[in-house]
C-alpha cells in the first residue's frame, strides 16, 4: 500500500512539473490600451477615488488601483527609430509588430516594409481575434494590429484592409469609413464574409455567434462625460463583453485588443473633467475584464498605454491677498497666509461635469461676439461643469480659449503641454505569466514578451 502511495505521489509530482513546465501557453490574451494614459493619469485617478469622497465609489478603491495592487508592473520607453516622442501610429505599430517604425506609420517599419503583428501571429495559432476602440477602429491604434499603410491618415485603405483581414470581432465608430466614397460596397463586402453588421447597442445584443462588425457612430464614439445622452451607444465594458462572449467559443482562446481611445483625446484638450470621465472608463472595463481573468484562469491581462499625452497634475500656487480672503470664507485651508495646494473637492466637481470643454470652446468660438455675454457665458459653463460659476471670478472673458485655462488654474490643475510627452509609459499584467512584463524595458520588446507567455517562441 505504501508503494502504492509513494507511486501515486511521484506521478501526482510528475503532472505538477508538467504543469509548470507549460505555464507559457496562456491560452487568452486581453490588451487593454489607454491611449495617451501616462502614469499621471493614473495615479490623478486613483488618488481621487481614494480620497475625493465620490458617490460613485463609495468604497473609496478603483478598479484601476485593484488591478494594480494584483498585476505585476514594467516601465517602458516608446521612442521611435529617430524620434524621442512618438505618435500613436508609430507607438501602435511597435507594440504590435516588435519593430521600430516611424511617425504616422502603420504596419510598417521604419523602412516603410510591412511586419507582421501580434493579431497576424494569433491567427496563424488557430485563435480568434478581435479588436476594439471607443474612438473609431481605423484610428491609428486599433489600425496597428490590423493594416499596414504608410500614413494613419488612409482611414478608407485601413477599413478595406481590416476587412480583408477578418478578426472576428471589430467593434467601435467609424461608419463612414465603410460605407462612404471608394468604400460605399464596403460593409455590402463585410456581410458576404460572414460579419453580422450592429449600428447600435440592441443590434450587437442580438449577435450571439459569428463574427460582427459593430460600428456605433459615423467618426469616434462620443466623450465620455456626454455618454448620459446616447444610451443606444454601447460602453466600452459592454462592448468587451460581447467580444469575450463572442470570442470565447473558440477552442484554442483568443487575442483581444482594446483601445480606451479618448483618454488622449481629453489630456490634448486639457480638459481635467472630461480626462477624469475618460479615465473612469477604463477603470469600469477593468472591474470587469480582471473579474473574466479570475474566474477564466487561463486569461493574461495586459494594460499599458501608447504614451503619455498632457502631463496634467495639481500644484501648489500663490494666491493674492483677495483670493486668499475669499477662500478662507469659504472654509478652504490656505497654507503660508496665501498657499493654495489645491482641494480633493475639485474631485467632487469633477465627477459633476456634464459636457466636454473642448466642443463647449469650439462652439463659444464660432459665436458672434455681441451674443457672448457674461449671463450667456455663465449659463452655458454652468451647464457643462454642472454646478453654478461664478463668471465674475474670471477674466477677460472674450478670451475663450484664455477662460478655460483660467477655470484650470482656479482648481490648481497645472499641464505642461497640449501634446504628446516622451514621458516613461506604466505597464501592469494580470494572471498567467504576468512576471514577463516586469522591470524596464521598450515598446518593441512588448511582442517578444507576448510570445514568450503564449509558448509561441522562445526568449
Amino acid at each position: 500500500m505504501k508503494k502504492i502511495f509513494r507511486a501515486f505521489g511521484l506521478l501526482a509530482a510528475c503532472l505538477f512539473l508538467a504543469g509548470t513546465l507549460q505555464a507559457g501557453d496562456v491560452k487568452n490574451v486581453i490588451w487593454i490600451i489607454g491611449d495617451g494614459m501616462g502614469p499621471e493619469a493614473m495615479g490623478f485617478f486613483m488618488q481621487g477615488v481614494r480620497y475625493g469622497g465620490l458617490k460613485d465609489y463609495p468604497e473609496s478603491v478603483s478598479h484601476l488601483e485593484r488591478f494594480m495592487q494584483g498585476a505585476q508592473w514594467g516601465l517602458f520607453f516608446n521612442n521611435t527609430y529617430d524620434t524621442v516622442v512618438t505618435d500613436s501610429a508609430a507607438a501602435g505599430t511597435q507594440m504590435a509588430t516588435g519593430h521600430l517604425s516611424r511617425p504616422e506609420s502603420v504596419g510598417v517599419d521604419y523602412n516603410g516594409q510591412s511586419v507582421e503583428n501580434l493579431l497576424e501571429l494569433a491567427r496563424k495559432q488557430g485563435k480568434a481575434v478581435g479588436v476594439i476602440s471607443d474612438a473609431y477602429v481605423t484610428d491609428a491604434t486599433p489600425a496597428a494590429f490590423t493594416a499596414h499603410v504608410k500614413n494613419r491618415s488612409e482611414k478608407r485603405e485601413i477599413a478595406r484592409q481590416m476587412i480583408d483581414f477578418g478578426p472576428e470581432v471589430i467593434l467601435g465608430g467609424g461608419m463612414k469609413y465603410f460605407s462612404t466614397g471608394e468604400n460605399k460596397k464596403l460593409l455590402r463586402e463585410a456581410k458576404k464574409k460572414g460579419y453580422r453588421v450592429a449600428a447600435n447597442k440592441k443590434e450587437l445584443a442580438a449577435v450571439k455567434s459569428g463574427k460582427v462588425l459593430g460600428l456605433f457612430a459615423e467618426e469616434s464614439l462620443p466623450m465620455s462625460v456626454e455618454m448620459h445622452r446616447y444610451l443606444n451607444v454601447p460602453t466600452l465594458t459592454e462592448q468587451t463583453q460581447k467580444a469575450v462572449e463572442l470570442l470565447s467559443k473558440n477552442e484554442n482562446g483568443f487575442v483581444l485588443i482594446v483601445e480606451a481611445g479618448k483618454i488622449d483625446w481629453a489630456a490634448h484638450s486639457n480638459d481635467a473633467g472630461a480626462w477624469f470621465y475618460e479615465m473612469k472608463t477604463l477603470d469600469n472595463l477593468l472591474g470587469y475584464v480582471q473579474a473574466y481573468a479570475d474566474k477564466n484562469g487561463e486569461t493574461l491581462v495586459y494594460l499599458n498605454a501608447d504614451h503619455d499625452t498632457g502631463l496634467g497634475a495639481f500644484a501648489y500656487r500663490h494666491l493674492g491677498k483677495q483670493k486668499a480672503m475669499k477662500k478662507t470664507a469659504q472654509g478652504e485651508v490656505l497654507y503660508g497666509g496665501d498657499v493654495d495646494y489645491a482641494s480633493f473637492a475639485t474631485f467632487r466637481q469633477l465627477e459633476k461635469q456634464q459636457s466636454s470643454l473642448y466642443y463647449l470652446e469650439m462652439e463659444l468660438k464660432q459665436m458672434p461676439a455681441d451674443q457672448l455675454t457674461p449671463e450667456y457665458l455663465q449659463k452655458r459653463l454652468s451647464e457643462a461643469l454642472g454646478e453654478e460659476v461664478d463668471i465674475a471670478e474670471f477674466e477677460n472673458l472674450t478670451d475663450v480659449s484664455g477662460l478655460f485655462k483660467q477655470i484650470n488654474e482656479s482648481r490648481g490643475l497645472v499641464w505642461a503641454t497640449m501634446n504628446h510627452s516622451s514621458a516613461p509609459i506604466l505597464s501592469a499584467a494580470y494572471g498567467p505569466q504576468a512576471d514577463e512584463f516586469t522591470g524596464v524595458y521598450h515598446n518593441t520588446d512588448i511582442l517578444p514578451r507576448f510570445k514568450q507567455a503564449l509558448g509561441w517562441s522562445e526568449k
